[in-house]
């Protein structure tokens, strides 16, 4: 089965490949980022491929013999959107025309069955419907708030220089969280079963917990003695929109949708953050990975180069 991994150069593509890379199907992977580099993994060579989306025929080409597509877009939080919904349409369009048997489409966040003017959500939408409008099967795999952002620039600093685990949670929101390996391993199953497509699947870890719960969690795999500080949606905001400064982006537009975005998340009575994998489960049948797991195989000697601070979210939920 030939697969191509759109996007597998950033984090969550990545952890795409290496699942594949590593299953015990052999399947022919095709790594497609703006920036490729050669990649092997666990001794077998990946195919790399830079793509333009405004080249047309070279998309065509590139899908005319995939059966499978797994699809990572990069955000519109801090992206303009008309380049990237232009390229899910080059993509759609030459899946038709390919024969592409399935798309698994990662929207990397939650997508509310209602709309909730939230720009990154509704632009997601947007992408999704563009693509089932192209006939081809898809799959929407909807990941809920990610473990691996702890790791990121703008939540490790205070883990690792103060033992504080600071997240813009109030602290009675219950969180599923979940891994971009357990995105991946999900992604790999869904592919494999065609009957599902047309669904829009939310999806989160092995555990549902607070920010409190949370915090022992890591305070045990890390052996830390970590507090928690449940940040306000506007204290976050005003953080990020430093961060932001002298960057060339809109920050107050930007600013005003992440604020609407994380009070939706925050307050909520659907609870969006939350998700019964049971069912999910046995259709999709992957193991995921409990919250100190994950902890353990990502602890502190990996830090060093991790959140040095000034990076804008890369996932924001």
């Amino acid at each position: 089965m030939r697969v191509i991994v759109f996007g597998a150069s950033g984090i969550q593509g990545a952890a795409q490949v290496n699942v594949l890379a590593r299953a015990k199907e052999n399947y022919d992977i095709v790594a497609v980022s703006r920036s490729p580099k050669p990649l092997t993994i666990a001794g077998k060579k990946i195919e790399t491929v830079s793509l333009d989306f405004t080249d047309h025929d070279a998309v065509a080409s590139l899908l005319k013999n995939a059966d499978r597509i797994l699809l990572n877009l990069p955000s519109t939080s801090f992206n303009p959107s008309p380049p990237i919904i232009a390229a899910v349409k080059a993509i759609a369009m030459a899946a038709k025309k390919g024969g592409v048997g399935l798309i698994v489409f990662n929207t990397s966040m939650p997508v509310a069955e209602v709309k909730q003017d939230i720009k990154a959500q509704d632009d997601r939408r947007e992408m999704r419907d563009i693509l089932r409008e192209s006939v081809v099967p898809v799959i929407s795999i909807q990941p809920v708030c990610y473990l691996d952002n702890l790791l990121e620039g703008w939540a490790l600093p205070p883990i690792r220089d103060n033992n504080t685990v600071r997240y813009c949670h109030k602290p009675d929101l219950d969180v599923s969280w979940i891994c971009h390996h357990d995105v991946a391993q999900l992604m790999v199953s869904a592919m494999n079963h065609p009957q599902l497509a047309g669904r829009d699947i939310p999806v989160g870890g092995a555990e549902t917990v607070r920010l409190p719960a949370l915090t022992e969690k890591l305070s045990r795999a890390w052996k830390r003695d970590l507090t928690y500080d449940c940040q306000t949606v506007a204290d976050f905001c005003d953080k990020i929109s430093k961060t932001m400064e002298g960057r060339g982006l809109d920050n107050e537009k930007i600013v005003k949708q992440m604020f609407k975005a994380y009070t939706y998340y925050n307050e909520s009575d659907t609870k969006p953050f939350v998700v019964d994998m049971q069912p999910v489960l046995k259709e999709l049948e992957v193991e995921l990975t409990p919250i100190e797991e994950w902890a353990r195989l990502n602890g502190p000697e990996g830090w060093v180069e991790k959140g040095k601070g000034g990076e804008l979210p890369s996932v924001l939920y």
